[in-house]
């Protein structure tokens, strides 16, 4: 493919990211706006396709993040299937439409798994699952909170990144295309959260919290092989 050609299509399919989860079904009609159970945790009863069927992805935690960590003494760890890496310093997981992954009509991208955060002087355990990458109407990272095992809330804004930041960081890959190191900043309501259920004070307002390299492996195209999957 010429390379105006491929940025052309990295630029579709990172625009596609941003513009899928707005409500649309993959031939492009208007989805049936369905409410959520109380209390439900997961997505819409009828998920929307995802960006790509196959993918991967790193979070790694920035240094502002690893220090809040230290000073406060909390160790995080990771919920299947998102891993940890090696060095402890962040975390990956699969995506993708066959790892479970779909776009809600809430503007949310569903995630399974999660990472929790614990403090050991006060015993106490903060689970973040499930997780979303949220696209509208408020772009960034949510998620579910418990606190040794009860709910605190279904779904907490975590950190907030911009439509722009995203967009610039679009790169092609010889499989498909990814995000590079999309940065994500912790949000007051994590925040005030941390501070009043953890057991440790909570990070700094606006701290640089870390950054999302998805991978994707596939590119959509007008010849979709993948049955459903939006071409």
């Amino acid at each position: 493919m010429p390379r105006n050609g491929l940025t052309r299509t990295v630029a579709v399919a990172a625009l596609a990211v941003l513009a899928l989860p707005l409500g649309l079904t993959p031939a492009g009609a208007t989805a049936p706006q369905q409410p959520s159970a109380p209390g439900a945790m997961a997505a819409d009863p009828v998920p929307g396709a995802y960006i790509s069927p196959w993918g991967s992805a790193d979070v790694d935690l920035s240094p502002e993040a690893q220090k809040w960590m230290k000073e406060e003494g909390i160790t995080v760890k990771a919920i299947a299937p998102f891993k940890m890496h090696k060095d402890g310093n962040g975390f990956s997981m699969p995506i993708g439409s066959t790892a479970g992954d779909h776009l809600d009509s809430k503007g949310r991208i569903y995630y399974p798994g999660g990472i929790e955060f614990r403090h050991k002087a006060s015993d106490k355990t903060v689970k973040l699952l499930p997780t979303w990458i949220r696209v509208m109407p408020r772009p960034g990272y949510s998620a579910g909170v418990e606190v040794n095992g009860k709910k605190i809330a279904d779904e907490l804004m975590i950190a907030d990144t911009k439509y722009a930041e995203v967009m610039a960081s679009a790169r092609p890959t010889p499989t498909g295309f990814q995000l590079k190191k999309v940065p994500f900043y912790m949000t007051k309501e994590a925040s005030e959260m941390f501070s009043e259920h953890s057991g440790a004070k909570g990070p700094r307002v606006g701290a640089f919290f870390g950054t999302l390299t998805p991978h994707f492996d596939y590119v959509p195209t007008n010849t979709s092989p993948v049955p459903g999957f939006p071409g």
